[in-house]
């Protein structure tokens, strides 16, 4: 009896954890997925902004090109993305349009930032990556 209740424990522990979806994974599926606009803002460009000089890098993915069906199923996505993996959600917007902050710590710096703006049948995913701290990110606000 012990071991139906340990096998079932099991099971059940496999498809709550096959259910959630990661930052990475979703990343992972957005990037081998058919038009996908992908854009890489040069560092360069980026360090000539207030507040910029730590950012290495910025993606820019959109996904207006994409089929319907792809769209549904990367927002399928999005909506079970959990806190995993060093990525907690910093804001969570969800009225007429849905935008999701994401962060990614290393003690107090904030290693990468993720922006889930879906807006109707649109879907853009910005990737932030560098050393920002939090003075950094009410400057980049202000400005």
């Amino acid at each position: 009896m012990k071991k139906h209740v340990i096998f079932l424990l099991l099971i059940l522990s496999l498809s709550i954890a096959g259910y959630s979806q990661s930052v990475d994974q979703l990343l992972k599926k957005v990037s081998e997925t058919e038009d996908v606009k992908k854009t890489d803002v040069d560092a360069s460009m980026i360090k000539d902004m207030p507040s910029g000089k730590e950012i290495e890098g910025v993606e820019v993915y959109d996904l207006s090109s994409c089929s319907t069906k792809d769209k549904q199923d990367i927002s399928k996505q999005v909506g079970k993305i959990k806190d995993s993996d060093g990525y907690e959600t910093m804001m969570h917007i969800k009225e007429k349009n849905e935008v999701r902050i994401m962060a990614k710590n290393e003690g107090d710096v904030i290693k990468e930032i993720i922006l889930l703006c879906m807006s109707g049948k649109n879907l853009v995913i910005i990737k932030i990556t560098g050393t920002i701290e939090d003075f950094d990110i009410d400057n980049l606000i202000k400005n």
